[in-house]
């Protein structure tokens, strides 16, 4: 179960999973799609809830309060959304340059993936190291401390483009020691890789088939080895499919 304090963070971040694939729109109109005022009232309320009872340091309010007040401004800009039709990149946060320093390090330590740890001793942490960043401030570190197992991130559920029945997952790599990567397309697709990460920065694809019936899918990251990997620049897209480049008002007369 979540604890409140991942809640929080999750209903912070934009909810991709609830953005209709429709017409392009600029930045600032999808973020008014997504965060209307009642949202922004309703998260405002949460976190000062959350404060009260102690769970939420004084600056970490702080932070939180202002970002959603810009909202309610309409002077916020996320660095996460995408705004092409379909997206060039489902992934939100993809670089992991957002950072959620307050989560255990055994679950996920950035905004919008969710994570958690299944036996084993690891843990994700941030990386600032420029040897170990492939691109912006940070990368993701995952590091095994000891015994092996198993631990992860993942994706929200991502929604569907119209017309396509495949996506491609991709993210760059570089490891240490005796690690192992598992990545897998679950809930709605179809798609494994494994593999050993060597020391040099890499590009891993992976093509997610879309199961019948499926109305989302998630894309999972383990790690099950040894040693380290870190990873930076996930992107994944739809292969093939249309776009839909009608207004609002043209699509809603269509149905």
């Amino acid at each position: 179960m979540l604890t409140t304090r991942l809640l929080v963070a999750t209903t912070l971040v934009v909810g991709f999973a609830t953005l209709a694939l429709g017409a392009s729109e600029t930045k600032e109109q999808l973020t008014k799609k997504l965060w209307p005022r009642e949202r922004v009232l309703g998260a405002l309320d949460e976190i000062a809830r959350i404060k009260a009872a102690g769970m939420m340091s004084e600056s970490h309010y702080r932070r939180k309060r202002e970002m959603l007040q810009a909202r309610l401004s309409g002077t916020f800009s996320p660095t996460m959304l995408s705004t092409t039709n379909p997206p060039l990149n489902f992934i939100q946060n993809a670089g992991f340059e957002e950072i959620n320093k307050n989560s255990q390090p055994n679950r996920s330590r950035w905004l919008w993936w969710g994570g958690w740890s299944w036996g084993g001793d690891y843990e994700n942490r941030w990386e600032d190291r420029p040897e170990y960043v492939r691109s912006g401030k940070y990368s993701a570190r995952i590091k095994c401390l000891g015994k092996k197992g198993r631990i992860g991130i993942s994706t929200p559920k991502l929604p569907l483009a119209a017309g396509t029945t495949e996506y491609e997952f991709s993210i760059w790599a570089k490891g240490e020691g005796e690690n192992q990567l598992f990545l897998n397309f679950e809930s709605g697709a179809r798609g494994t890789f494994r593999g050993r990460i060597g020391p040099e920065w890499q590009q891993v694809t992976l093509k997610g088939i879309r199961e019948p019936d499926a109305d989302g899918y998630t894309v999972y990251i383990y790690v099950t080895g040894e040693g380290t990997i870190w990873l930076d620049d996930a992107k994944l897209v739809p292969i093939g499919g249309q776009r839909d480049d009608r207004t609002p008002a043209e699509r809603r007369g269509s149905i």
